[in-house]
C-alpha cells in the first residue's frame, strides 16, 4: 500500500500525518527476556485489516512464558517478533474491503486469528479454528503504538468502559470461558491459581451466582488478599492441604467445577483429587514442561469431564463479558494493581514475575 493509499484511508480522522515508524518491544535474542526497544515501519492495514493506534496493553501470563523463554515459548514464537496480545485501541485506518468499522472507534482485540474457512469456523468454533495463530505470539502485536489486526478480531469496547481498560477483556474473556466449561450459578466452584486470570475468575464466579468459591494459590499472600476481597468464600495455601480442606467444605464431594489457571502440575493434581464425581475439571493453563505428570486413574474412575481452554468463544463469551461490563460486576480497579508507561515495559515484566501485583497495564500516552 502506497503512502498516498494509506492518506485516502484516513482522510475525517484528523491523523493523516501519522509517523513512518515506530519503536516497539521485540523479542530479538534466543534467552530469557531478550527482548530490545527497536524501530519498526508502522504497519499498512491489508484489505481486511484495520489499524489501530494503541491506548494500552496488558502484561499476560504468555508474555511472561515469553520473557522466560521456555520451552513451549521457543517453539511458538520466532525471534523478531513484536509480542503482546491483550490490547485495545482507536481505529486510524481502514483496509479497503472494511466496511464493518469506523475511524475513531474505541475497540478491545480478540487475539485468536481464524481464517473463517475450515470445517470448525464453519459450524461456529472459530475459537478452535484448524488453520488459527495467535495475534503477538504468531504474528506481530501490541507491544507498539500501532498494530493492524482482521477487522474480524475487532469488537467495539463497552460504552462507559474506561479507554484503557479495554484491554483486560482478553483475560476477563478466558476466566469467563473456563468457568463455563462447567456448570456456575449455584455451584460450588474451584479456582486454582491466582495469577490475573485467576483473580478475574473468582470476581466473575461471584458475578455469575456461583455458591461457595474456594481459591487455592501457593505462597502470593498479595494475590490471595486479592481474591477475597473479591468474593472467594476460602482461601487455601501452601499451609493448608488442599484437597483435605476443599472436600471437607463440600461434605466430602469435592467441588462441581474445578479451573486450573497456575501451571502447575501440583494443582493439576490436586484438582482432579478434589472435584466431584461426574464434575467438571477445566484447563487454561499452558506448562513450560508440555508433558505433566497427571494421575489419570483418579481421572478416570471418577468420571471427571477434562476440557482444555485456550482464549475466548467467538463471540459468545463476549457477549457474557460485556454485560457483566455494562452492569458493573467486574471489579477491575481492585484486579488492575499497575498502570505503567509502556516504554517501562521490563520493568512490568520483572513485577510481573515476582508476582507482586495483580494485572499490570502498560499505556501508550
Amino acid at each position: 500500500m502506497s503512502q498516498c493509499s494509506r492518506t485516502a484511508l484516513l482522510v475525517g480522522s484528523n491523523m493523516s500525518d501519522l509517523p513512518s515508524t515506530m519503536l516497539a518491544w521485540t523479542k530479538v535474542r534466543n534467552e530469557p527476556d531478550g527482548f530490545e526497544l527497536i524501530e519498526h515501519p508502522v504497519p499498512n492495514p491489508g484489505p481486511n485489516e484495520i489499524l489501530v493506534k494503541t491506548t494500552s496493553t496488558s502484561i499476560c501470563g504468555t508474555d511472561l512464558h515469553i520473557w522466560h523463554w521456555d520451552e513451549w515459548s521457543k517453539q511458538e514464537v520466532p525471534l523478531g517478533t513484536i509480542t503482546g496480545h491483550e490490547t485495545c485501541g482507536t481505529i486510524v485506518g481502514l483496509g479497503s474491503n472494511v466496511t464493518s468499522h469506523k475511524l475513531g472507534q474505541l475497540v478491545s482485540i480478540e487475539c485468536h486469528l481464524a481464517d473463517w474457512t475450515c470445517q470448525r469456523c464453519k459450524e461456529g468454533n472459530a475459537h478452535i479454528c484448524e488453520n488459527g495463530s495467535i495475534f503477538g505470539v504468531h504474528t506481530n502485536g501490541a507491544f507498539a503504538p500501532y498494530f493492524t489486526i482482521q477487522a474480524t478480531n475487532a469488537r467495539t469496547t463497552p460504552e462507559g468502559l474506561e479507554p484503557g481498560y479495554g484491554s483486560i477483556q482478553d483475560p476477563l474473556g478466558n476466566a469467563i470461558h473456563t468457568l463455563t466449561g462447567g456448570p456456575i450459578e449455584g455451584s460450588t466452584i474451584a479456582i486454582h491459581g491466582l495469577g490475573p486470570i485467576g483473580l478475574f475468575a473468582v470476581n466473575a464466579a461471584k458475578a455469575l451466582g456461583a455458591k461457595m468459591i474456594i481459591a487455592i494459590d501457593w505462597e502470593n499472600e498479595y494475590r490471595m488478599d486479592l481474591a477475597k476481597k473479591l468474593g472467594a468464600d476460602m482461601v487455601l495455601g501452601k499451609s493448608h492441604d488442599i484437597i483435605a480442606e476443599i472436600l471437607s467444605a463440600t461434605e466430602g464431594r469435592g467441588v462441581d467445577n474445578s479451573c486450573e489457571f497456575s501451571g502447575s502440575t501440583a494443582a493439576l493434581s490436586n484438582a482432579i483429587h478434589s472435584t466431584r464425581m461426574g464434575g467438571y475439571l477445566n484447563v487454561l493453563s499452558v506448562y513450560g514442561n508440555p508433558n505433566p505428570p497427571v494421575p489419570m486413574n483418579d481421572l478416570v474412575f471418577r468420571y471427571l469431564h477434562l476440557k482444555g481452554i485456550n482464549g475466548r468463544k467467538m463471540w459468545s463469551t463476549w457477549d457474557i463479558m460485556e454485560d457483566l461490563l455494562s452492569r458493573n460486576e467486574i471489579d477491575i480497579e481492585t484486579i488492575v494493581t499497575h498502570r505503567i508507561n509502556w516504554k517501562d515495559f521490563q520493568d512490568a515484566m520483572r513485577l510481573s514475575k515476582n508476582g507482586q501485583c495483580g494485572k499490570i497495564i502498560l499505556d501508550f500516552p
